[in-house]
């Protein structure tokens, strides 16, 4: 670490040592008040912290980039982000692998996704194909400030075909960008969301006859946060209980990424100071609670949990295979 990041996170322990015990709870930043990260992970780490006698309060936020943003400025804080997100927000400012530590990242994985239509799904098949034809694809996704859109900036930054893509229109919503796709507005629909197959979004997608893309190839699972993956390669369902997939695919393999709870290092907080123990207490605590207790006991979630595959050997061998194929046979 330089002594410039020292002195950045000394000085934002400092102001908060100084100002934020006046408030006496401390921020977990989580996303949208609508939201999952919001309404369903939140309290289960609020009431775990609360059973601890710390002092926490759950906070909204725009997502994943602003809670990096927050614990860089409050390393007392909490926050909650994708994996992805913070590897990608490590390349424009290296001091956050020094500065933010993962608390935990075992707790649920968000997915990345891809949709096109009924007509382009033989052309457009595998990631391979995406990456050969983007620089005149259309692409659309949600808020340029959301994780989804994060995620795709990442991509763009180790995958030069996607980096060429000049289309890539910002939407209002995810099912803006989804609705643009069904309207014939745009060739793809990109977004991350969990695997959760009772969202209207899944019905809406298999209603209008669009096609799943998996998002996955060789580059991607090798991304690192520090030591951390990234991406792993899943298998997950992509069609609403009880319904049949109009294209007969009801279960795709793609990449997703790790949520994580990140909190300041507490190695940088001034020295044998309360809230230095209480950090490394915090994260100790956190760390050791069995799994199943920060996880939703919610019918949505348990099914997710159910449907879910881990994917390695043959194939996923087979499946990295096809990437390559298509995307050298566009090439040629």
């Amino acid at each position: 670490m330089t002594r410039l990041s020292k002195h950045l996170i000394a000085g934002a322990a400092l102001a908060v040592l100084t100002t934020g015990t006046a408030q006496a709870q401390y921020p977990i930043f989580t996303g949208g008040e609508r939201g999952s990260y919001f309404g369903t992970f939140g309290p289960l780490l609020l009431e775990i912290l609360d059973r601890e006698f710390f002092d926490y309060q759950l906070r909204t936020s725009a997502g994943s980039g602003e809670n990096i943003d927050q614990v860089l400025n409050n390393p007392l804080a909490i926050g909650m982000t994708q994996t992805d997100v913070l590897a990608y927000e490590t390349q424009n400012n290296p001091a956050i692998t020094d500065n933010i530590v993962i608390i935990r990242n075992d707790v649920a994985q968000e997915c990345l996704y891809a949709v096109t239509a009924e007509e382009n799904a033989e052309r457009l098949s595998n990631w391979g194909d995406v990456r050969a034809y983007a620089r005149r694809l259309q692409f659309a996704l949600g808020p340029e400030a959301s994780g989804s859109s994060r995620t795709f900036q990442f991509l763009q930054t180790f995958d030069e075909r996607l980096a060429g893509a000049r289309r890539v229109v910002y939407m209002d919503t995810t099912d803006a960008a989804i609705q643009s796709v069904i309207d014939g507005e745009s060739d793809i629909a990109f977004f991350v969301q969990f695997a959760d197959t009772s969202n209207p979004r899944f019905e809406t997608i298999n209603d209008s006859r669009l096609a799943f893309i998996p998002v996955i190839d060789r580059t991607i699972l090798r991304q690192r946060f520090g030591e951390d993956r990234a991406y792993v390669p899943l298998e997950v369902k992509v069609t609403s209980a009880g319904l049949l997939s109009w294209s007969g695919v009801e279960r795709v393999l793609t990449a997703c990424t790790p949520l994580a709870y990140i909190t300041g290092n507490p190695d940088l907080l001034p020295a044998g100071s309360d809230e230095q123990l209480d950090q490394a207490d915090m994260i100790s605590i956190l760390r050791e609670i069995p799994l199943a207790e920060l996880q939703p006991e919610a019918d949505w979630f348990q099914s997710m949990l159910d449907d879910i595959v881990e994917v390695s050997g043959e194939g996923l061998d087979n499946m990295l295979n096809a990437v390559d194929e298509a995307a050298q046979r566009v090439v040629e």
